[in-house]
């Protein structure tokens, strides 16, 4: 068997890897289990192509193939894909690929593909549910309270959600959990750009403070923190723009507005239903200051230059937060 898994989510990933490695009889993990970076593509063929000497599976993976790293020389020697035993597992592990490449088109040719995207940090119901089946597995009891708040504190970070919920699992020795007892255990670290460009948009500002201060503790780089926020405001200013000018289809919003996921629509319309246009317009406008000003302090290498940014972005920040508070 050849399988491809892709995707950003590597906790699934992993699971994956996990399930077929548990088809190889652990006695004989030694002969039978072998791990290859991408640049070894010449020796993990080779050892797939040879058959166990126990007898039963073996289980051949390959890290790290964006498969753009990729030439001639490997595309002919995936042409030895065919020779790979029934009871091999092959499995190529990519974060993304480009599915345009030859060397694509050969490699699914073999290979079964499972993609394994990442939960988007805005589907929180999405994130409830996975985190919900994960407590499920483990037999962790959770109330919906306690889930609702693990989605906010862990985010789409499934490798993490997996430690905290195995944590939560051995405290509670059976009994279900409180929402306190939740807290206490896990901290809330996923204050990110996102949630504060959230913040912003609701015009809290003490949230905004509350995030902004998080963000900096933890060394954001500003250009970051910023950069992200302008291309949030971007977006609610272009689905806004387009709503105003008579577009009423969520495909249409999502290919005007460059969004890769129409399903997506139906919150950024919830989103900018309360705002202005005038307002997300200032808002752009003030972001795209804030950003040059940080890139002239970063440009200029002088560290100066580089606290003057960052003392200009608390203020910016909250001058934009209050545009949305007075509409």
């Amino acid at each position: 068997m050849i399988v491809l898994l892709t995707g950003d989510d590597q906790h699934a990933i992993q699971e994956q890897l996990n399930q077929y490695k548990a088809e190889i009889d652990s006695q004989w993990l030694t002969l039978c289990y072998h791990r290859f970076p991408a640049d070894r593509l010449d020796q993990a063929i080779s050892v797939a192509r040879t058959r166990s000497l126990t007898g039963g599976k073996k289980l051949v993976i390959v890290e790290n193939c964006h498969l753009k790293q990729w030439g001639d020389t490997e595309l002919e020697t995936l042409q030895q894909l065919v020779q790979v035993p029934e009871f091999t597992i092959l499995v190529f592990v990519a974060t993304n690929v480009d599915k345009r490449l030859k060397i694509y088109k050969h490699l699914v040719k073999y290979a079964k593909l499972f993609e394994f995207p990442l939960i988007p940090p805005w589907r929180t119901d999405l994130i409830e549910k996975a985190i919900t089946t994960q407590a499920k597995k483990i037999k962790l009891v959770l109330l919906k309270n306690a889930v609702e708040y693990l989605a906010q504190a862990i985010g789409n970070d499934m490798t993490r959600a997996a430690t905290e919920l195995r944590k939560l699992y051995l405290y509670g020795n059976g009994r279900q959990l409180e929402l306190a007892e939740v807290k206490q255990l896990v901290p809330c670290q996923t204050q990110n750009s996102l949630q504060l460009a959230s913040a912003i948009r609701q015009g809290e500002s003490n949230q905004v403070l509350h995030l902004l201060d998080d963000l900096l503790s933890r060394s954001e780089p500003l250009l970051v923190i910023v950069a992200t926020l302008l291309t949030q405001f971007r977006t609610w200013l272009w689905v806004k723009s387009a709503i105003i000018s008579g577009v009423k289809k969520d495909s249409e919003l999502a290919q005007l507005c460059n969004i890769s996921n129409p399903n997506r629509i139906y919150y950024l319309r919830q989103e900018v239903a309360n705002t202005t246009i005038n307002t997300l317009a200032k808002a752009v406008t003030m972001m795209l200051d804030l950003e040059m000003s940080i890139k002239q302090g970063v440009d200029s290498g002088a560290l100066a230059s580089h606290r003057a940014s960052a003392k200009d972005l608390l203020p910016t920040i909250l001058s934009v937060s209050r545009l949305f508070k007075l509409t």
